[in-house]
């Protein structure tokens, strides 16, 4: 989304903004975190990101989760997935204008030939909608689970069904979008989305209990929400997500990522450049430009935000579900809170 003129921005119009020297977050910001995010009852984990790339980490709850816990990344994944994009368009061999049809020549969407690559990450693909899958007796849309397919099964027919809209069409939140993706890498690079992000980017910035989700997977291996598995946790096969959802790995793994991509060791700075405006899950300021993800999958919700002008980002693991994490672009909420005491000093 695009805001003239946030509340945030306002207040970081007004206020000093400081560049990190030295490793990790000044005391008092930490404190202030931790009396906002205790007075809110926030139930999870909360990494706070210096432009050095110092992070600290903070835990809240009862029995609150250990630093090290390793939570499923839901749709923060699809920022993996657009970063090994935009390495493709730096290498010349995507093009974000040309359409699905160039790299897949045999996919049967009805609109293979207009849909772009842009297009799938802006959610403006006008594809099926898994969401919207005829759901069994416990509530689950089909796609998820008594229809669930691998993620090139998935590319293949599900995403390739009868279209929603003519694309570009107006944005509408979509794993198939991203799902698609992942099958274009994989024909664009020889190598599966589950390999690509693990050669480009797990083993290299050292996320050493990152991993993807096989399909078939239970939503057994990241920390538990609220203490115990939700019903709809009990029922979701997480290897279907892929690259739409299908990470996991601990709060500091998507540090790792995150302090990589803003000190530009992914992406030459054109693509870096290029990319914010159509990174899943934007948000700006006229004075401050936010880069937000979310993610939720059953019993957790996530936030991701990255501020590419200071180097720093904030990364909310949450496993109380709804969060009242608030919007940031309203100038008010645990989020607002959190960014304005990180990046107005």
């Amino acid at each position: 989304m695009t805001i003239r003129r946030s509340a945030l921005a306002a207040a970081l119009a007004a206020l000093p903004i400081a560049l990190p020297a030295t490793a990790g977050t000044p005391a008092p910001i930490i404190e202030a975190v931790q009396s906002r995010a205790q007075a809110a009852q926030f139930d999870g984990a909360i990494l706070l990101g210096e432009r050095d790339g110092g992070a600290r980490t903070l835990t809240f709850g009862k029995n609150a989760p250990a630093p090290d816990a390793v939570w499923r990344w839901a749709s923060i994944t699809k920022q993996l997935a657009a970063t090994i994009a935009m390495q493709e368009v730096a290498r010349g061999k995507l093009d974000l204008d040309s359409p699905v049809s160039r790299y897949w020549p045999e996919w049967k969407a009805p609109n293979a030939g207009t849909i772009r690559i842009r297009d799938l990450l802006l959610h403006n693909s006008g594809l099926p909608q898994p969401d919207e899958s005829a759901a069994d007796a416990d509530g689950v849309p089909a796609f998820y689970r008594s229809a669930a397919a691998a993620p090139a099964a998935s590319a293949t027919d599900f995403c390739a069904g009868p279209a929603r809209a003519a694309a570009p069409a107006k944005y509408d939140y979509n794993n198939c979008d991203s799902i698609v993706l992942g099958e274009v890498l994989r024909r664009t690079t020889g190598r599966s989305f589950d390999e690509l992000v693990n050669d480009r980017l797990a083993r290299p910035l050292g996320m050493k209990r990152f991993g993807m989700f096989g399909f078939g997977t239970p939503a057994t291996a990241h920390v538990q929400p609220n203490g115990a598995f939700s019903k709809e946790d009990a029922l979701l096969n997480l290897g279907v997500y892929g690259a739409s959802g299908g990470a996991y790995g601990t709060i500091r793994d998507l540090w790792r990522f995150d302090h990589a991509l803003l000190a530009g060791k992914l992406l030459p700075d054109a693509q870096r450049e290029a990319m914010w405006p159509i990174l899943p899950g934007n948000g700006y300021g006229q004075e401050m430009r936010i880069v937000e993800r979310q993610g939720l999958i059953g019993g957790i919700e996530l936030r991701n935000y990255l501020v590419p002008q200071t180097g720093q980002a904030v990364i909310l693991f949450s496993r109380h579900r709804p969060s009242d994490f608030g919007d940031p672009w309203e100038g008010k909420g645990l989020a607002f809170d959190i960014l304005s005491k990180m990046v107005c000093r």
